[in-house]
């Protein structure tokens, strides 16, 4: 019979991934960041199990002597293994196992392996008729596969992988099959050469098959939930990996319709893999066949109320479920819209919320919703008086205000203004939103929402900055940050151009002073790059406030300025020299610059300079320096595409995961 362990005695040990990544990805193992380096090592996988075995076990060795007992008696122990005799041959695994259980795990793995016995797990495990060693042999593999990859990788050369799938299709004894998966979901865990290995096989429908059998009302509750937990564990390591590291989309599918219906179990354990399993399933699914994956708005709805989850292991898997759905076509975006998904991404709960990684995430879905349509765009920005925006634009005019970054409780390395990369995501709504060029959205933007002011505040890089401004330039320390506010002014300018009669133009240029924000930021952006003049205008008349512009190298005020706001990339100084290219006319008359259009007939035979943010790969080469990963970043910038889309993966926030640490616990 299969028993619960206790409350505390089962680690939770998968290294989950975190959310954004580009070119970042790794060609071997999962996508990490610096950070999931760091938790890899502390907190590896599921490390084992307290199922019970049907018979009573001879153990004559008390704690202090396991605790020596490699070193001293090494060759007794394997006198033990090799014996022949199934009695002593048991008594040496559990002795093994004991002896693992202890604390400094690590060096006692290597302790065991250095006993030269992989091929004596080998064949215990092949001994169908002894389910009792199958099953301590299969404990030991557990945890030896849940330390380092290196110890990993000496279990898996030795081929305990073919002994281990053999016995998880033909054992009768669902507690051999039990451990058997988690030692499986332990080494699949260790990177995608070993995943692919067992997917492959087809382990992965006999792990859907013993889930099935859970629904048997014979089952009894403690082991079916037993059972679910690694199994659905396990499951989800299967899915795991995103970009060139993810598994095979259609081995893994076969588990979308019983994952969905894992979606209403009352185990929060359990939903909560089931949740990371369907988040990395629905990471790409726009590029995929769909007949095996049904997005529907009972779907779409279930996430949602997952939202309220009060368990971050269930509310941030959710919610960057929801991400991947808006990631995909415009149709499973207004599935999200009808399933209200829109006021509860948009709430205060969630943007405010005292972890940044669900602000962030929160406000990623809101903007693969404004890379719809333009009635979908309204959903956000004139809808509901349009609250979800008036909110988003709080944050670029009042900063990152979220819970955790308040007063003395504020994150060691949080910057005023709070965590940059919130900020970031905001920019991206509000660009995604004034993409569409449609008056009604940017003109409540730009006059009910003073969008333009609070761009300016994020962007002036002048030491005579506006006294009114509540932040400082926080866009000039983050270049992703700083390209995708001149986006959003690239994007305002260019619905005025095509509404002259509207006053963006001359907000962005009274107002904001925005001319001069400008010129300062393409001053900031060429010294950077080690230009002496600004030879993109040399064949225009260059005006007495542009003369300032042509500098030398040893200009030592213009590289204390440059140090003082940061490395300023490619990708800034080619904006803004598109925005002025397009929308500013140089000239005497008009002390420098002034809108090209509006006062000047015949703009419209005036073609805009093509590649308009066409590096913005290399930004996205930026966000992984600084950022959490994302699935390839996927189709933010999709071809042929208006909006920017992205997807999430499935990675816990770094404080997230050192709680899971703290818990780790080998028994």
């Amino acid at each position: 019979m299969l028993t619960l362990p206790p409350a505390n005695s089962k680690p939770r040990g998968v290294t989950q991934q975190k959310q954004k990544g580009s070119n970042a990805q790794r060609d071997q193992g999962f996508d990490h960041d610096e950070e999931e380096d760091l938790i890899e090592q502390l907190n590896r996988k599921l490390s084992n199990v307290t199922l019970n075995p049907p018979t009573t076990i001879p153990d004559e060795m008390n704690i202090a002597d396991i605790s020596t007992m490699l070193p001293t008696f090494a060759q007794p122990l394997y006198n033990l293994l090799a014996s022949g005799v199934y009695e002593q041959q048991l008594l040496g695994m559990v002795r093994i196992r004991k002896y693992l259980s202890l604390q400094d795990v690590l060096p006692r793995i290597d302790n065991v392996l250095a006993l030269d016995c992989v091929n004596f797990f080998i064949a215990f495990l092949n001994m169908s008729d002894c389910p009792d060693l199958q099953y301590e042999t299969a404990w030991v593999v557990t945890n030896i596969a849940a330390g380092t990859t290196a110890q990993t990788e000496r279990l898996v050369e030795a081929g305990i992988l073919a002994p281990l799938i053999h016995n998880l299709r033909v054992s009768r004894c669902v507690h051999v099959q039990t451990q058997t998966i988690w030692a499986l979901g332990n080494i699949s865990g260790d990177g995608p050469p070993y995943r692919d290995l067992i997917l492959g096989s087809g382990a992965l429908d006999v792990i859907l098959q013993l889930i099935e059998m859970c629904d048997d009302p014979s089952v009894a509750k403690d082991q079916k939930y037993m059972i679910l937990r690694i199994a659905v564990w396990c499951v989800s390591n299967l899915c795991r990996g995103s970009g060139r590291c993810a598994p095979e989309w259609l081995q893994v599918t076969p588990a979308f319709p019983m994952l969905r219906r894992l979606m209403y179990i009352d185990d929060t354990e359990i939903l909560a893999d089931t949740c990371w399993a369907m988040c990395r399933i629905l990471n790409g699914t726009h590029k995929m066949n769909l007949d095996t994956v049904v997005i529907d708005r009972e779907l779409c709805a279930r996430f949602v109320a997952l939202l309220s989850e009060p368990h971050p292991t269930i509310q941030v898997p959710s919610l960057r479920s929801l991400i991947n759905i808006a990631s995909g076509p415009e149709q499973h975006t207004q599935l999200l819209i009808d399933a209200m998904a829109i006021p509860v991404l948009g709430s205060q709960e969630m943007l405010a919320h005292r972890n940044s990684t669900i602000r962030r995430d929160a406000l990623l879905g809101i903007s693969n919703i404004t890379a719809g349509t333009a009635d979908q765009v309204r959903e956000v920005t004139v809808q509901d008086s349009g609250n979800v925006m008036r909110r988003i634009l709080e944050i670029l005019r009042r900063g990152d205000v979220g819970g955790e970054d308040l007063g003395e409780d504020a994150v060691e390395g949080q910057e005023e203004g709070g965590d940059w990369r919130v900020l970031r995501e905001a920019a991206w709504v509000v660009s995604n939103a004034t993409s569409v060029l449609d008056l009604e959205i940017t003109g409540h933007l730009v006059y009910r929402l003073e969008l333009l002011p609070s761009i300016a505040q994020l962007i002036d890089p002048r030491r005579n900055r506006k006294a009114n401004y509540v932040l400082p330039a926080i866009g000039l320390k983050h270049p992703p940050l700083l390209t995708k506010l001149l986006d959003i002014v690239f994007n305002v300018l260019r619905c005025n151009e095509h509404h002259p009669k509207e006053q963006f133009m001359k907000i962005w240029v009274n107002d904001c002073e925005g001319g001069s924000i400008l010129l300062e930021l393409l001053r900031l952006s060429s010294q950077a790059q080690g230009d002496t003049q600004l030879r993109h205008f040399d064949n225009k008349m260059l005006p007495r406030p542009l003369q300032h512009l042509r500098f030398a190298q040893n200009d030592n005020v213009g590289k204390s300025a440059l140090q003082a706001v940061g490395p300023l990339g490619s990708s800034v100084k080619k904006r803004v020299e598109t925005i002025l290219d397009n929308f500013f006319e140089f000239g005497p008359e008009n002390e420098g610059f002034g809108p090209f259009f509006g006062e000047r007939q015949g703009h419209e035979n005036r073609s805009h300079r093509d590649g308009y943010g066409s590096d913005l790969n290399e930004d996205d080469q930026d966000d992984d320096e600084d950022e959490y990963t994302e699935a390839d970043q996927q189709t933010r910038h999709r071809n042929g595409y208006r909006g920017a889309r992205h997807g999430a993966t499935d990675d816990f926030d770094i404080d997230e995961m050192e709680e899971r640490v703290s818990r780790m616990n080998l028994v």
